[in-house]
């Protein structure tokens, strides 16, 4: 018997688009997957959809959240009910490449070779235009993010993964007792959980078509339009920044005793880089490797921070 792969679809108001995906699910070439349908309180069909398609295939179910959890909770809450020993996260409005599952489960397999501890593993995503079908270009290709920097320090200031691209391991289930509400990412955080006590693995392929249109959570938005959005307004940069540094400080302080000597340094230094002067900030970013990708994204850093 092959080992079950727990699929955790997160829905909110996506009727539009669900049936589409849930059809690229079970086109799947490895057929011993479940799928929850996490719903977070949907006002239109899309548990309607669901339902449909939990009667039609009993691999396929729907759990109503009792009230609204937002998407970075809905989804981790979801991978805490698994039960299986591979979990992996699926957004409602994209379409999987019929070998998706086969392909990340092979290279966790692959990590798992290599070390105990937590396993994530990610891959690249096509953008795709939601109302012509055109492809627009890899994700990490047009949004300039290295993803050969996937260390402690680096994630800490930059999230690499995209959530619909990933699967963990079960080993990650005793990390998520706690959900802090400074967490700014579902898979930002169960990236940095993986970074600090087992590995992050990144695939250079990409596994899915990931749909572009005006309801995104989160978007594949090309480098132009991320610094232009950057350069709109200093005041959010700087909001924002914070909000990475008071999600760095939740997960050190939930997890700094379970680190190693020379990890829990550095989410020390992180966790605490507020109160510091500005001087000690940008010596931090470089004593630490407190960077992110590419030279515009790190002036715009040494800037604000």
């Amino acid at each position: 018997m092959e080992e079950v792969v727990h699929i955790v679809l997160c829905t909110y108001n996506g009727e539009r688009y669900l049936e589409e995906q849930i059809k690229s699910l079970r086109r799947q070439t490895f057929p011993n997957f479940t799928v929850e349908i996490c719903d977070d309180g949907s006002t239109d069909g899309t548990c309607l959809v669901a339902e449909r398609y939990a009667e039609r295939d009993e691999r396929i179910s729907l759990h109503r959240n009792e009230r609204n959890l937002g998407y970075a909770k809905n989804f981790l809450e979801g991978v805490k009910r698994s039960s299986a020993p591979y979990i992996m996260l699926c957004d409602q409005d994209d379409i999987w490449n019929g070998d998706k599952v086969e392909l990340t489960l092979r290279e966790m397999k692959a990590a798992e070779k290599k070390g105990d501890g937590p396993v994530l593993v990610f891959t690249d995503a096509m953008n795709f235009d939601s109302q012509t079908g055109k492809n627009l270009g890899r994700f990490h290709e047009t949004s300039h993010l290295d993803t050969k920097k996937v260390d402690t320090a680096h994630l800490f200031m930059e999230n690499k993964c995209i959530g619909c691209t990933v699967m963990v391991s079960r080993d990650i289930l005793p990390y998520l007792d706690r959900l802090p509400d400074e967490i700014r990412v579902h898979d930002w955080w169960l990236a940095l959980i993986c970074s600090h006590f087992g590995q992050v693995v990144y695939v250079d392929e990409a596994t899915l078509r990931y749909r572009q249109h005006g309801d995104n959570m989160i978007g594949g938005d090309s480098y132009g339009s991320y610094i232009k959005n950057r350069l709109s307004s200093f005041k959010r940069q700087r909001e924002v920044l914070r909000q990475t540094i008071s999600q760095g400080r939740a997960f050190y302080e939930l997890f700094g005793d379970w680190m190693s000597p020379e990890k829990r340094e550095t989410a020390q230094a992180f966790a605490f880089l507020d109160q510091r002067n500005g001087l000690a900030r940008r010596l931090a970013l470089f004593r630490h490797g407190f960077w992110k990708s590419g030279l515009v994204r790190n002036a715009g850093l040494f800037f604000f921070i």
